[in-house]
């Protein structure tokens, strides 16, 4: 059984073929992008703002609004396995249909009930999010990687797009709805339980699972074309069991956890760190404002490149450029310092997380997306959360962030070594890169 192929891309007048290169696959694209914005974007990057007042108005402990947060971003990463099962069982629209009603009753919860820390905690924590797990990227990415093939990081690039997108313009847009409602943070909650409401209206009636593989099964892409790509992509689906055994499948995870320990103690810590050596506060929203620009900018250069040269090649450069860019975070000197940790950070971060979308579709089948990102997310999400909370406790400890930073960049070395060893995995019967085959050789 052949595993895979090397895609080959159309050129000519032959490109405008088939539905990833038509309108209805754009129109499907915008969907999802959609999407992302209104329920993970958002409520990710917009509750910074609202959250602030709530704290005020509420008189929460620190301590209970760290445990709700918490919560919030393990809701996000634990339940990748279940989001994973009821894309299997229900599929996409059923799926994101599901989590955005249950994103509509947590913004509700916190609009109207909230008054209390433990209420702030299982509102926001549990409730809103679940809802932003389950109709969130994961059910996206898959999707992605079931309709689009030829064209798939490009896919991934433009719905990973409306992320950066959402966190460069909800901050000031919700603040500056609280400024004009006399801080009325509850107000902000009732946009975020309308914005999905309107994404629950966008899976019903624009992403009809029936209707957009008619359309790609009626209007196929085709792959042949004059030359060849040297991108493997698979033919097979694979179990997460047989995934397991590979060693792609844990060179992969162990890529995921490193950028997600670097990209949380840049978002928990990078703004104190720079505050801390005697950058303004303004300085450092404009050195955040910039590596979300430059986020959005790898992502959508992995996009273009993904589908013409090995995402794996393109991962492994774009975490060197992360280690570059927290070498130059360490003792950064001016505004000019600024510039030069974020740029390269940013472009770094936005396409690891292109070309990690696209490894594992490409490596393991369109369809077996849901279940290997899925099973990932939890590991990936403790790294992360333990990062962080590593990186506080070393600075408690040291008084500065700078063995921290030594690790980080260590960690980026493996992370780029680790990628580039994690070939395209064989066929069932012949893979040698199985971990049990190559225990017994």
């Amino acid at each position: 059984m052949e595993q895979g192929v090397r895609v080959h891309t159309v050129s000519g007048p032959t490109a405008a073929r088939g539905f990833e290169y038509s309108s209805d696959g754009w129109r499907v694209l915008g969907a999802l992008w959609l999407v992302v914005l209104l329920v993970v974007a958002v409520p990710s990057a917009g509750i910074s703002v609202i959250n602030a007042q709530m704290i005020a108005d509420l008189n929460l402990d620190r301590s209970v609004f760290g445990l709700g947060f918490g919560m919030f971003v393990m809701m996000m990463g634990f339940q990748g396995p279940v989001v994973a099962i009821l894309m299997e069982k229900c599929g996409y629209q059923r799926t994101v249909t599901f989590g955005c009603g249950v994103l509509l009753v947590g913004a509700v919860a916190m609009a109207t009930l909230v008054n209390t820390g433990w209420q702030y905690v299982v509102a926001f924590g549990i409730v809103v999010g679940t809802g932003v797990c389950v109709a969130g990227m994961l059910p996206a990415q898959a999707a992605i990687a079931r309709w689009f093939h030829v064209r798939r990081a490009l896919a991934v690039s433009v719905v990973l797009s409306a992320i950066e997108f959402g966190g460069f313009l909800s901050p000031p847009a919700l603040d500056r709805l609280l400024a004009v409602s006399d801080n009325n943070w509850r107000l902000g909650w009732w946009v975020i339980a309308g914005l999905a409401g309107i994404a629950l209206l966008t899976a019903r009636l624009a992403l009809n699972e029936r209707q957009v593989e008619r359309l790609v099964t009626q209007n196929p892409t085709g792959i042949e074309s004059l030359g060849e790509t040297h991108v493997f992509k698979s033919q097979v689906r694979w179990s997460l069991k047989e995934a397991a055994r590979t060693r792609a499948y844990w060179l992969i995870l162990a890529y995921m956890s490193v950028a997600g320990v670097a990209w949380v103690f840049l978002m928990a810590h990078g703004v104190v760190h720079l505050q801390d050596i005697g950058y303004t506060s303004t300085d450092t929203a404009i050195a955040m404002a910039i590596t979300i620009v430059a986020s959005f900018i790898g992502n959508m250069t992995a996009g273009v490149l993904g589908d013409r040269i090995s995402p794996a090649v393109i991962a492994a450069a774009g975490m060197a450029l992360v280690a570059a860019g927290f070498f130059l975070l360490i003792h950064p000197q001016g505004f000019a310092g600024i510039w030069m940790y974020a740029v390269p950070a940013g472009i770094g971060y936005g396409a690891s997380q292109v070309c990690l979308m696209a490894l594992l579709g490409n490596y393991f089948g369109r369809e077996s997306f849901p279940s290997m990102f899925g099973s990932m997310m939890p590991a990936s999400t403790l790294c992360a959360a333990s990062g962080a909370a590593g990186a506080g406790a070393i600075f408690d400890q040291m008084g500065s962030y700078d063995l921290m930073f030594n690790i980080i960049i260590g960690l980026c070395a493996f992370a780029s070594l680790a990628i580039l060893l994690a070939s395209p995995p064989g066929s069932a019967s012949t893979n040698e890169n199985r971990l049990g085959e190559e225990a017994g050789q």
